[in-house]
């Protein structure tokens, strides 16, 4: 990938992460708000509805009014101080409105009055709770500002027509003014930390773009560089034919054969990729169906046996498990042809191979053992990996491509098993397979 290309698509991880935390953040400050806001005023607006159903208190508002004093005392000679819920009113009032929308209670109010010179009577939205604004006469740069609710009073004297009860909000007012304030500067300076957390995101979300990009560039390089081989080997024996078209098939044998073999090896090399292509898009489906694992085992490995017997090498079976399985049975058989096929390739005469089958806890266990070289532990996390040979030299005689094992790895992935490999002591290597035992029964149990 380009260096332009990988800025590009960097910047662009970078403001979708900005663009997320800032919605987030905006989200987030808008619901605080709207819950404090609701919650600030709520036992304000409760106090007032308390207020506009206590009678005795709107009684003694109006016997205020009609005796022209504000300091008329309730029949136990005690002030009112207090709210028919216990709150303190010294922030609430109450006006007592004419029927042509005129205060009568101004005497009442004292110097109050003055605070509410600008209020005026409206009618129109009764028993609701409405938000007033008004200005300060004696500080015009203050506003003042009130929850009100307004109830028709009832006909006593034909004097008094509505009753206004009033609540002072502007100490909530400020409140929430401040807590505004440090809402919107904690939001921005977390939103500031917020666009250095998306630069790092952003570079680590270009990390496995960046690794998988690079792989696939290896991965088509040593492809090329694989098939190259074989094709060159092969041009050469065309070529050769053709310096001399006198010569009989029978004289020619000998390159006809070498571009045959090469021929078989870029099938089996083309093969392979195509396995990997499709395992890496998904696209390689497992056929599983049900086999008797002891028979599955013991066919496969009877070949293997004979090549060990020919090249005086020792193969061992150990074959314990007697349980039906579900497997894609061509797919396994891939797996275990070239665990043993390699092996094979790396013990020599008078060395052991050994196949084992069994049930282990709650997974299939098959394990294939060889006591030749070992396998150092820097080669040990990189084996699985495409076209890695330990032995560049060994792998060129032995004709591998360095895809076996990763062949191996994915198809054991797609069974939702292991594949790992531990060194044999005290000389030599296993390679062990963990299928999940339960998972294929549970099928098993189903069909």
């Amino acid at each position: 990938m380009n260096t332009e290309l990988s800025r590009n698509q960097r910047l662009k991880f970078f403001f979708i992460n900005v663009a997320a935390f800032a919605s987030i953040f905006l989200l987030l400050g808008f619901i605080t708000l709207q819950l404090l806001q609701s919650s600030a005023y709520r036992q304000t607006d409760l106090s007032l509805t308390q207020m506009a159903k206590n009678t005795h208190l709107i009684q003694i508002e109006i016997n205020r009014y009609q005796q022209d004093d504000p300091f008329l005392a309730q029949p136990n000679n005690q002030r009112i101080e207090h709210g028919p819920d216990g709150n303190n009113r010294f922030n609430s009032q109450i006006i007592l409105w004419s029927k042509d929308g005129k205060i009568l209670n101004k005497n009442v109010l004292g110097g109050r009055f003055t605070e509410l010179a600008s209020l005026s009577l409206d009618n129109e939205h009764l028993d609701a709770i409405q938000t007033l604004t008004l200005k300060n006469t004696s500080d015009v740069t203050q506003k003042l500002s009130f929850h009100s609710y307004t109830i028709k009073a009832d006909n006593q004297d034909g004097q008094v027509a509505y009753i206004q009860f009033l609540a002072n909000t502007n100490q909530i007012a400020d409140s929430m003014k401040t807590f505004k304030t440090i809402l919107i500067v904690c939001m921005v300076v977390f939103w500031l930390i917020s666009i250095g957390i998306s630069f790092y995101i952003s570079k680590m979300n270009m990390k496995p773009i960046m690794n998988a990009w690079h792989k696939q560039q290896e991965f088509v390089e040593n492809a090329s560089h694989e098939l190259r081989t074989p094709l060159t080997i092969i041009q050469n024996s065309l070529q050769r034919l053709f310096t001399k078209p006198e010569h009989t098939i029978l004289e020619e044998s000998e390159p006809i054969a070498q571009a045959l073999n090469e021929t078989r090896r870029m099938k089996s090399l083309t093969e392979d990729l195509l396995t990997l292509a499709r395992s890496d898009s998904n696209q390689l489906v497992l056929q599983k169906e049900q086999i008797d694992p002891s028979i599955f085992i013991q066919q496969l490995a009877q070949p293997f046996q004979e090549i060990a017997e020919m090249e005086a090498k020792h193969f061992v079976l150990e074959n314990f498990t007697d349980r039906p399985m579900l497997i894609d049975e061509k797919r396994i058989h891939q797996v275990l042809v070239i665990l043993l096929d390699n092996a094979l390739k790396y013990t020599n005469a008078g060395e052991m191979i050994v196949l084992q089958s069994e049930l282990s806890s709650d997974n299939w266990l098959i394990e294939v053992k060889n006591n030749g070289p070992s396998i150092s532990d820097e080669d040990k996390k990189y084996i699985f990996e495409r076209f890695y040979r330990e032995d560049h030299s060994r792998s060129k005689e032995t004709g591998g491509y360095g895809l076996g094992l990763s062949i191996a790895k994915q198809i054991i992935t797609q069974h939702k098993g292991k594949l790992t490999v531990h060194d044999w002591l005290p000389k030599g290597v296993v390679f062990q397979i963990r299928l999940p035992l339960k998972k294929y029964h549970q099928i098993d149990k189903k069909i």
